[in-house]
C-alpha cells in the first residue's frame, strides 16, 4: 500500500509542475460523464477466498471547478457489486458446504483532471473515494461450526488514477488503476 500511495503522490506532484494544456476539451467545469464498467482483483479478500467476481459498476463525474493553472475538479458516485466465496469438502464428497458474500458498493467520488500527456483527446485524471460497502453473508454450515463472519457492513476508502480516451466529443473508454475496490476498472461512458 505505501508504494501505491507513494506512487500517486510522485505523479500528483509532477502533474501540478506541468504547464498545463486545455483540460477542458475533454472535461470542463458543469461537464457530466457517466461509465460502465468492471474492476479486477481489489484489497478486499485478496487471497482469502475460493471465487470472487470482478466489480460491476456505474461511475458518474461533474466537473465543478475550472483552476486558472489549469485542471477540473470533479465530484461524482459510484454504484457497484462484488461477490465472494469459498466452498469446503472435509469428507471427499460426503458433505460440502458454502460461504457466500455478496457486497454492494455505495460510494461518494472527487476527482482532479489534468492534462498530463498532453495527447488530443485523453483526459487523464486522480481521485479518491469513500465508500459504503452492503455486505450480505450466506452459507450452509452446519450448527456445530462457529465461524464468525468477519466481514461485516463496513467503510472503505480507494485511491486511484486513470484515463479516458475520447473516440467522439462524447463517447469514452476509461481505464483506472487504484488500491480499494478494484486494482485495474475498464469501462466505457458518455460526457454530456
Amino acid at each position: 500500500m505505501k508504494k501505491i500511495v507513494l506512487i500517486l503522490l510522485v505523479l500528483t506532484v509532477v502533474t501540478s509542475t506541468m504547464r498545463a494544456q486545455k483540460t477542458s476539451d475533454t472535461f470542463a467545469n458543469k461537464d457530466n460523464f457517466i461509465g460502465v464498467g468492471f474492476g479486477l482483483g481489489g484489497v478486499y479478500g485478496l487471497s482469502k477466498y475460493d471465487t470472487q467476481s470482478p466489480v460491476f459498476g456505474a461511475q458518474y463525474d461533474r466537473g465543478i471547478y475550472e483552476f486558472k493553472f489549469g485542471g477540473v475538479l470533479g465530484v461524482g458516485g459510484f454504484l457497484g457489486y462484488k461477490s465472494y466465496a469459498n466452498r469446503y469438502d472435509p469428507n471427499n464428497g460426503n458433505e460440502k458446504y458454502k460461504q457466500r458474500w455478496n457486497i454492494v458498493i455505495i460510494g461518494a467520488r472527487g476527482t482532479f483532471h489534468y492534462d498530463v500527456f498532453k495527447v488530443k483527446n485523453l483526459d487523464t485524471y486522480g481521485g479518491a473515494m469513500v465508500a459504503f460497502h452492503v455486505v450480505n453473508y450466506t452459507d450452509n454450515l452446519p450448527q456445530y461450526v462457529n465461524y464468525e463472519d468477519d466481514h461485516a457492513s463496513a467503510a472503505y476508502a480507494s485511491i486511484y488514477a486513470g484515463a479516458k480516451y475520447y473516440f467522439t466529443p462524447q463517447f469514452a473508454a476509461f481505464a483506472e488503476l487504484g488500491y480499494g475496490v478494484s486494482w485495474l476498472t475498464m469501462g466505457v461512458g458518455y460526457k454530456f
